[in-house]
C-alpha cells in the first residue's frame, strides 16, 4: 500500500501553533486509498498546542529556529527529532506537507535575514528532500489544486 507522510495539522489533528486544523477536504480520500503517517515536528519536541510561533532567521551560523517570544533557539531539538524521525520512518511513498511552516514549508517559508526575509523549506521539508531523494513531496495547495488521483500519479 502506497505510504505517505502527511502533516498532522491537515485535517488529522489540530496541533498548529493556534491550535488549529486545517481542512483537507482530499483527506478521507486519500485515506481510503494510501496509509497516512502523520507527523507534527513541533509538537513533538515539546512546544505545545496552542505555543508562541518559530520563525526562521538567517544567521553567520546558519539557519536557526527562534521562538521570538520568548529568544529560545530552539534550532538543535527540531533538527535531531527531523533527523531522527526520518532515519527510522521507513519507506515512504510521499510527503505531504503544510505549506509556510517553520518545519514544514516546502518552499514557501519565510526565513527571516535582518529586517527582510526569502523564502525557502522548513527544517522538516529540506531534511526529507534531502534524505528522500526522488520521493513526491508536496504541499496542502498541490492537493487542493490537483488532488488525490493527481498525487497517486505522481507516485507511480
Amino acid at each position: 500500500m502506497t505510504r505517505i507522510v502527511i502533516s498532522r495539522c491537515l485535517g488529522i489533528e489540530a496541533t498548529r501553533y493556534n491550535g488549529k486544523m486545517i481542512e483537507a477536504p482530499w483527506l478521507k480520500e486519500l485515506a481510503a486509498k494510501a496509509q497516512l503517517v502523520p507527523v507534527c515536528p513541533e509538537f513533538e519536541i515539546g512546544l505545545g498546542v496552542p505555543r508562541k510561533p518559530i520563525n526562521l532567521v538567517k544567521t553567520d551560523d546558519g539557519i536557526r529556529v527562534i521562538q521570538d517570544e520568548t529568544g529560545l533557539d530552539l534550532s538543535e531539538e527540531l533538527v535531531s527529532y527531523s533527523q531522527g524521525y526520518l532515519r527510522f520512518v521507513g519507506d515512504v511513498d510521499a510527503f505531504i506537507l503544510k505549506s509556510k511552516s517553520p518545519s514544514c514549508g516546502l518552499g514557501s517559508t519565510k526565513i527571516h535575514v535582518n529586517e527582510d526575509y526569502v523564502l525557502g523549506s522548513g527544517i522538516f521539508a529540506d531534511l526529507a528532500s534531502k534524505l528522500f531523494p526522488g520521493v513526491v513531496i508536496v504541499d496542502e495547495q498541490y492537493m487542493a489544486e490537483n488532488g488525490v488521483d493527481a498525487l497517486l500519479e505522481l507516485i507511480d
